[in-house]
């Protein structure tokens, strides 16, 4: 049989073309970070599920997708660059305001860039053909494959169109009566600028707006004093405006300190002399003089006697593409695989060949992402971008799955390192238990005592980072205004988080007066790994400002006298029965718990309910109640020392099955994903999604996939039984994220990572070695991550 005779058979068997609900992979492999650029047999996109895969160095992952799917048909993409592109040259500030912006999310002219040629691939005979000699079938469905947004861009396309909304002051903006004189528009009504204007939407004063950091665009914030003075909420960007898209304008509400839209901006407008039927864009919105500062800031590629900084490249070397405000992913992807823990928890682990999609399953992304940052083999220069840059990893599909239930974590905004940090702590724990973080895990401690009896109580809990505090000394401002801070150390700022802390309206549980009371806090054990966040941002005016305050680069530092704080002499601890653990200092979340007492169950449901679903919601609560009506111990006195864990197949609520029932799943399958997810109804739809095929059957030895509670209870006790050792409270500095910018939420952050004994600094997709060259982490350290020697 020929090929061409073979395909002809084949394509019976193919979908006649792709639908709007079709995912259709074709950036880089499933299982790699092959692509049809890196690879000199490009991409095989699977025409019958539209999955991509790479005849791969490492692995044929088209021939192991053949075995085990029986889709014998690939539409094979090489893309090879035509030339060598230059990288783009700085321009000067009047050639950048020339430019035109532009937000849609379009691809690249990739035929200007390079040579791309398509075959079919017939993966049983491992041979390939023409397009154009295949049946029209077959032609026809290589056409809509090729035409079809990929995966990534589609999920770029959602990123983008969730919106911006409303808030009750652009809704009632009372305007005033407007002078009869034309209102100035071309400066602001308080210094020379002119651009940046913002006019305000209630009386029409023109004030410039905030300097945006990393761009060219300047600004004395003479529209926010504007608001400071008159009360005036909301104003909106002049060069923002637009004929094409009223909701394309850059609108601001100082109160909410939000973007916000305002309906019937154009009436609005009009009593200033603003015809928005005419208007022009003229300059870039706040979202995408984001977008330009974080893909094109250099940080410190240039060291401090002027030096250019070296690029580096090998195993571990390898940088990630910033996909438009990524980088606070990127830094905090970089250095958790930098780390042994992360690097021997997933060497020599196999993607799971149940998983009928890659790229919805968390396990799968993060053994991908593994194997791009620690093998080496994208860590090369890039042929597009110029020898400064790596070709790098697109960590693209980790970000949609990873993000997908978060309302912040799923748009293309930027965000707060450490809240993503955090976030991701706890996908990780939930999808693998506590292994992969153990070693990030201690146990804190607080001591609360009385101001007039003297008498408080212990507690401890199991955590795996923590926040201290900044205190600097103004020593006055530079040039722009900027407040100059003297130089602290971290030990510092431990020394703060340290300290006794004054507590007003505290009605003690002894003497039972409402007085003052202490709280102090401390380690009980030291982990492996310490994660320590600065608190840079405070509120200036109700503004979040960021302290820009330089802290000595701590090498190493000893945390030995930070220990959880014993009783004073004269201090009285009062103990509940013989708890010491952690489980027994069960604290129910306090909204959850008094929306369940509203519904009218009794109080030992309630903290049953809260402390059997990790003591999140009110709503998984409830169904873990209904899911335990029956049980003979539902109404007695709750007490957490007694609660065990059983290992038989957990009662599953009705109410979850009709909730995933009612999105579309059957009953048995969804009874079978509670099951596997301890009747978490998120998880369980992840689960739901990653296994469509999946026959629904319980076989009689499944257990939930990762007892949490259960998990956290045995480690807790673990620690306590170490805590009686002698510590090791000796750290070294092994990673800083460091962030430079006005905000969390804005700006560029990157990662300065030690690498065989020198500082790395990985800055998206540039990573260049710095020797001494790390003053940066001084003035924009933000988080950092230290090793236990």
């Amino acid at each position: 049989m020929t090929t061409l005779e073979y395909i002809e058979r084949a394509s019976a068997g193919l979908p006649e073309k792709t639908t709007p609900a079709d995912k259709v992979y074709k950036d880089d492999c499933m299982y790699s970070f092959d692509t049809a650029e890196n690879n000199a047999l490009g991409l095989d996109v699977c025409m019958t599920c539209f999955q991509a895969f790479a005849r791969a160095v490492q692995k044929d992952y088209t021939a192991e997708h053949y075995t085990r799917k029986r889709h014998p048909l690939f539409l094979n993409i090489k893309k090879q660059l035509k030339r060598r592109i230059e990288p783009e040259s700085e321009t000067s500030d009047a050639e950048a305001r020339v430019k035109q912006p532009k937000l849609e999310i379009i691809e690249e002219k990739e035929l200007d860039l390079y040579d791309i040629s398509t075959s079919i691939y017939v993966a049983p005979l491992s041979d390939s053909v023409g397009i154009e000699s295949c049946p029209e079938r077959v032609k026809l469905l290589a056409n809509e494959i090729l035409t079809a947004n990929s995966a990534s861009v589609a999920d770029d396309i959602k990123a983008w169109e969730l919106e911006v909304f409303p808030c009750e002051h652009s809704l009632s903006i009372a305007q005033v009566p407007v002078p009869e004189q034309e209102i100035d528009l071309s400066h602001c009504a308080l210094c020379d600028l002119k651009e940046n204007l913002w006019i305000c939407l209630t009386c029409g004063t023109i004030g410039c707006g905030r300097e945006q950091f990393g761009s060219s665009l300047k600004g004395n914030s003479h529209a926010l004093t504007h608001y400071e003075t008159s009360g005036h909420q909301v104003a909106v960007k002049l060069g923002s405006l637009s004929a094409d898209n009223e909701d394309s304008c850059d609108c601001y509400c100082y109160q909410c300190n939000d973007e916000v839209k305002v309906p019937g901006l154009t009436e609005k407008l009009r009593p200033f002399g603003v015809d928005l039927s005419s208007a022009v864009k003229l300059e870039k919105s706040l979202v995408e003089l984001n977008l330009d500062t974080n893909k094109s800031w250099q940080f410190n590629l240039d060291g401090a006697s002027g030096e250019k900084l070296t690029p580096i490249f090998g195993p571990g070397l390898t940088g990630l593409s910033n996909l438009g405000n990524s980088c606070y992913l990127n830094s905090v992807i970089q250095v958790l695989f930098s780390l042994p823990s992360y690097r021997l928890f997933f060497e020599g682990t196999e993607f799971d060949e149940k998983v009928p999609d890659a790229a919805l399953d968390l396990p799968s992304q993060m053994l991908k992402i593994h194997d791009g940052l620690v093998s080496g083999r994208y860590s090369k220069p890039s042929a597009l971008k110029g020898d400064d840059y790596q070709a790098g990893i697109k960590p693209s599909t980790f970000k949609a799955l990873i993000g997908a239930d978060h309302n912040e974590f799923q748009t293309n905004k930027q965000q707060d390192a450490n809240e993503f940090l955090l976030y991701l702590f706890d996908k990780l724990d939930n999808q693998f238990g506590l292994t992969l973080n153990k070693d990030f895990k201690f146990l804190a401690g607080s001591k609360v005592v009385c101001a007039n009896c003297k008498h408080g109580s212990s507690s401890t809990n199991l955590v795996d980072n923590i926040s201290v505090p900044i205190r600097g000394n103004v020593l006055g401002t530079d040039e722009e205004g900027k407040k100059i801070y003297e130089e602290v150390k971290l030990s510092d700022c431990f020394d703060s988080f340290s300290a006794k802390e004054t507590i007003e309206n505290y009605t003690c549980e002894h003497c039972k007066e409402t007085t003052l009371t202490t709280k102090q806090e401390g380690f009980v054990t030291y982990p492996k790994y310490l994660v320590v966040s600065v608190q840079r941002i405070t509120l200036e005016n109700w503004v979040p400002v960021k302290q820009e305050i330089p802290i000595t680069i701590p090498e190493t530092i000893n945390l030995e006298s930070y220990k959880a704080p014993p009783f004073d002499e004269g201090e009285i601890e009062v103990k509940s029965g013989d708890k010491n653990s952690h489980s027994e200092n069960f604290v129910p979340n306090k909204e959850a718990f008094s929306t369940l007492l509203s519904m009218g169950f009794s109080e030992p449901r309630c903290l049953r309910g809260l402390y059997n679903t990790g003591n999140k919601d009110a709503e998984e609560a409830m169904n873990w109640v209904f899911a335990h009506m029956d049980d003979a111990d539902i109404d007695s006195p709750f007490d957490p020392t007694q609660v065990t864990q059983s290992n038989d197949t957990p009662a599953i609520a009705p109410e979850a099955i009709d909730n995933l029932v009612s999105m579309g799943f059957g009953a048995l399958l969804a009874k079978k994903a509670l099951v596997l997810n301890n009747n978490d109804v998120n998880a369980s739809v992840e689960w739901l999604f990653s296994h469509p095929d999946d026959d629904g059957v319980i076989e009689e030895n499944t257990q939930p996939v990762v007892n949490l509670q259960d998990e956290i209870k045995q480690l807790s006790a673990q620690l306590q039984e170490e805590a009686h050792g002698e510590p090791n409270a000796q750290y070294a500095l092994k990673a800083v994220i460091c962030h430079k910018g006005t905000s969390p939420h804005t700006g560029h952050y990157v990662a300065f990572i030690k690498h065989e004994g020198q500082w790395i600094l990985f800055n998206d997709e540039k990573v260049v070695l710095c020797g001494t060259n790390i003053e940066d982490i001084k003035k924009n350290g933000y988080i950092y991550f230290f090793e236990k020697c």
